[in-house]
């Protein structure tokens, strides 16, 4: 059988990312054409099929059961398509057009130059994304990210999304140098205040809710975005906080102005790893996951844990 000239990749691929990001208009504005463009090319699919894929009575639109049939078997076929592209491309050693990867600050310091450095050639152009997790989130499900190294993603269930865990890492207390008496862990340090990483976080919020769990009663004084803003208030004896030992990474000179100490109870942990649309990337994602491990093993950690033997305990490696 000769399949319609309408049914091809792109019209599958139109259809797909307008079933993922919610609407035409999400999907002309990401693949930088009119709805209008979008518009047609769904309904000539529709027509070489012969039956509707969109129930355009519903707001938002919705799928008709053969959309729904015809999402997940277009899924699964671009998902073969984009690795016969891959696997055609690294046997003829050429990268892949372009890649966007997003990192939280504090990883982007410690990955990016080893990240370009080794796996550099496997991508013609790289834009490399540092900032909040959670921002970056949106924007790998709206496919303007390709890939995150991140300790906050929370869709994990999603079957077109594939994760490659790279370490597991506790949370820590930091108080200043000069505080000298046991931390119990049972509110405030006495007059110093809980500074909190911001709430706009993902590790921010996994702190907060912890300190619910622990029904912890600290005031709201300062709330901050950066771990070396977090580092260097804490340094300068304006109060504690909780935070990881990634983040304690990002400003080593401030180490010796602090006293950082494992969590006296209610221990808690983060899981640091590379995801990516499944499929899409070939060995890419995990050869991410396994270099970022290395890195932080080798590199990052060794000298914060000469300072501090007890940290090493408190990291699990995956990959």
């Amino acid at each position: 059988m000769k399949l319609p000239q309408e049914f091809d990749l792109h019209a599958l691929e139109v259809f797909v990312m307008t079933v993922e990001l919610g609407g035409m208009s999400q999907s002309a504005a990401h693949l930088l054409v009119t709805q209008s463009a979008v518009s047609q090319t769904i309904a000539r699919l529709e027509a070489s099929i012969g039956t509707p894929l969109f129930d355009r009575s519903m707001r938002p639109l919705g799928l008709t059961t053969s959309g729904r049939s015809m999402f997940e078997r277009s899924k699964h076929l671009l998902g073969l398509a984009r690795s016969t592209y891959d696997d055609v491309r690294a046997g003829a050693d050429l990268p892949l057009a372009s890649l966007t990867v997003a990192m939280s600050f504090s990883l982007a310091n410690q990955l990016t130059k080893p990240i370009l450095s080794r796996l550099g050639k496997r991508a013609g152009r790289w834009t490399i994304r540092s900032g909040i997790s959670l921002e970056h989130q949106g924007e790998f499900m709206a496919r303007d990210i390709d890939l995150m190294v991140t300790g906050s993603f929370n869709l994990e269930h999603r079957d077109n999304v594939e994760l490659h865990p790279v370490f597991e890492e506790c949370f820590v207390i930091v108080a200043p140098a000069s505080y000298t008496k046991p931390i119990r862990l049972t509110g405030d340090l006495d007059d110093l205040p809980f500074i909190r990483f911001s709430q706009g976080t993902g590790m921010g919020q996994q702190i907060e809710r912890q300190i619910v769990r622990m029904k912890l009663g600290l005031r709201p004084v300062v709330e901050v975005e950066s771990s070396h803003q977090q580092l260097a208030l804490v340094a300068a004896g304006l109060g504690w906080t909780i935070t990881s030992p990634v983040c304690l990474s990002a400003a080593p000179e401030l180490l010796r102005q602090t006293r950082v100490e494992p969590m006296p109870r209610g221990r808690f942990s983060r899981s640091v790893q590379v995801v990516a649309r499944a499929g899409e990337l070939g060995t890419l994602p995990a050869d991410v996951a396994r270099l970022s491990a290395n890195e932080l093993r080798a590199v990052t950690f060794p000298p914060l844990i000469d300072q501090m033997p007890w940290l090493a305990e408190q990291l699990t490696w995956n990959a």
